[in-house]
């Protein structure tokens, strides 16, 4: 697992339009990415940077570590969006849990596709 400062991990939100990461476990490579309802934030991307990141991160690190979820961030139409999603390994559960989060989308992991619900 490698690590990232966070001015890194801004660098790679910015520049590839998104990243999942956690501080204490490696990233998923196959499963689907449902945010979790309530974790949401949106900044503007000239107003986002490692502070902004930090600041998120740390309001949210109980949640992240102590329930065993991801900190995940994309890029959409001049905004950065940022929240707290779970894996779930099996594509059915993950499109129940994504509309029962409220979401508008899960995100398939091995194919790096945005799944709309």
């Amino acid at each position: 697992m490698s690590i990232l400062t966070l001015d890194e991990h801004c660098r790679v939100i910015v520049n590839d339009g998104g990243l999942t990461f956690s501080p204490i476990r490696p990233t998923p490579v196959d499963g689907y990415m449902v945010s979790i309802a309530g974790s949401e934030r949106t900044i503007p991307i000239e107003s986002f940077g490692s502070e902004t990141l930090a600041e998120y991160m740390s309001g949210y690190a109980s949640s992240a570590i102590g329930r065993g979820l991801f900190y995940g961030a994309w890029v959409d139409g001049g905004l950065v969006y940022l929240d707290l999603s779970v894996n779930v390994r099996d594509r059915e559960e993950a499109e129940a849990m994504g509309r029962l989060e409220s979401q508008l989308a899960i995100f398939d992991v091995a194919n790096g596709d945005v799944i709309s619900l």
